[in-house]
């Protein structure tokens, strides 16, 4: 799976989400700021001010944690989306009609083929949640463990 991400991460249409350095610190004065209103709080209203503002700074975080992204998945510039991973699995005998499928991008013909629970041929695809572009590699599983790949990577683009 690394395989195909260092490959994509080389197309000029995609790009590395950092993770911010910064959250890091938000964390640290949530739990300051949450500290410190602990040591004040004498009765119940202040309790309720303390439950309302660790909720709203834990909701300040997650907003920023959700718009400054996570550094493990690519981004596609253009679609200014998230490409989330899948993981297939085929058996060898499989091999030829994949191989077909990806080079004409045929989407019905590759949900067609029958999928194993063994992993001998991998299908790693990369696509934004909408599904309008795919990125993917195919790979062989061999005898000690490793994945070898079969293909470079096929883009496969339904807006065109």
């Amino acid at each position: 799976m690394e395989n195909i991400k260092k490959q994509i991460y080389t197309l000029p249409e995609i790009r590395r989400i950092i993770k911010p350095l910064w959250t890091g610190w938000i964390v640290t004065a949530i739990g300051a700021v949450c500290g410190f209103v602990s040591a004040f709080c004498e009765n119940i209203s202040s309790d309720l001010i303390y439950v309302a503002i660790v909720g709203a700074m834990s909701l300040i975080l997650t907003l920023c944690y959700y718009l400054f992204g996570d550094s493990r998945r690519p981004y596609h510039k253009e679609l200014h989306a998230v490409l989330e991973p899948e993981v297939f699995y085929y058996d060898y005998s499989e091999q030829q009609p994949l191989l077909d499928t990806l080079e004409s991008g045929d989407e019905k013909a590759l949900a067609s083929i029958k999928r194993v629970s063994q992993p001998q041929l991998i299908l790693i695809r990369y696509s934004d949640k909408a599904e309008t572009i795919y990125y993917s590699q195919l790979l062989r599983s061999t005898s000690n463990g490793e994945n070898e790949p079969l293909t470079d990577i096929f883009v496969n683009n339904l807006n065109k």
